[in-house]
């Protein structure tokens, strides 16, 4: 533990404004900075992602529209589909709190994936507190460090994990109710897999099941041995099917087969309403 500590008074203030501001355009900010008496962070952010459809962005605090461009609107744009967070959600978490280093694959800082979407908004390390809503839909509100900032300590970690139950309490009142834009709840059951979609477009008839899958795990960060134990085959094996695979798609880099996923993508995750 690093002894990061908080003064509980002025944290009790800070989260009484945001029960305050429930119901509220002001909610959002009033959370985030009550979070922020709590923990020091450069940004938050809110994202909803329910049943396979392309989530909602519905809050960030980033003032420059720029940055909030390639921070948001380009993530939802398909990116998200190989997000740590985004795959958290489809394995069917609904609540805690987990930080990038946490959740994502052995190589994720290696994939192509991190390096279109994290260096670019230059976020250094994110903590996500997962929100379930009646109608199936997933919070997660994020805290993150940018511009070379540090990673979170540990005892900020902590800090977070505590008051991770009332954030979600709070979320869970004030986002119970307002329209996200999505469809009707589908009820209980596997939700629809984009991914697997683009990647059968994307090799048709060309790739195997099994190439689907390594390529499926070389997009979102898995190493040869962690896709290896995945799928319970072989490294030389998994290199073969990679390679194979390349070759059936015409692709000779990760950053080549990310591009050509991508423009799939935006054709078959159906743009927000």
């Amino acid at each position: 533990m690093d002894g990061h500590t908080c003064d509980l008074a002025d944290l009790a203030v800070g989260f009484a404004g945001a029960v305050d501001a429930i119901g509220t355009p002001d909610f959002m900010d009033a959370l985030t900075a009550a979070i922020a008496r709590a923990v020091a962070f450069d940004n938050a952010m809110l994202f909803a992602y329910k049943d396979g459809e392309r989530p909602r962005g519905p809050y960030t605090d980033i003032a420059d529209p720029a940055e909030a461009r390639i921070v948001v609107a380009q993530y939802l744009l398909g990116p998200f589909l190989l997000d740590p967070f985004y795959s958290e959600v489809q394995q069917g978490r609904t609540n805690g709190t987990a930080s990038l280093y946490e959740i994502a694959p052995d190589e994720f800082f290696k994939s192509e994936y991190y390096e279109q979407h994290y260096r670019r908004t230059r976020i250094t390390d994110e903590i996500g507190i997962f929100c379930a809503l009646p109608d199936g839909a997933v919070l997660v509100y994020s805290v993150t460090r940018r511009h070379g900032g540090a990673v979170f300590a540990s005892g900020e970690m902590a800090t977070l994990r505590s008051l991770a139950p009332l954030i979600s309490a709070l979320l869970l009142r004030h986002w119970t109710g307002p329209d996200l834009g999505f469809g009707p709840h589908a009820g209980p059951g596997r939700a629809p897999d984009p991914i697997g979609a683009a990647l059968a477009a994307l090799g048709e008839d060309v790739l195997s099941e099994r190439q689907r899958q390594v390529v499926a795990l070389v997009l979102k960060g898995h190493s040869t041995e962690a896709i290896a134990m995945t799928l319970d085959i072989s490294a030389d094996t998994v290199k073969v099917h990679r390679r194979h695979a390349y070759a059936k798609l015409g692709v000779s880099s990760q950053a080549e087969l990310f591009a050509m996923f991508l423009d799939l993508l935006s054709q078959i995750v159906a743009p927000p309403v």
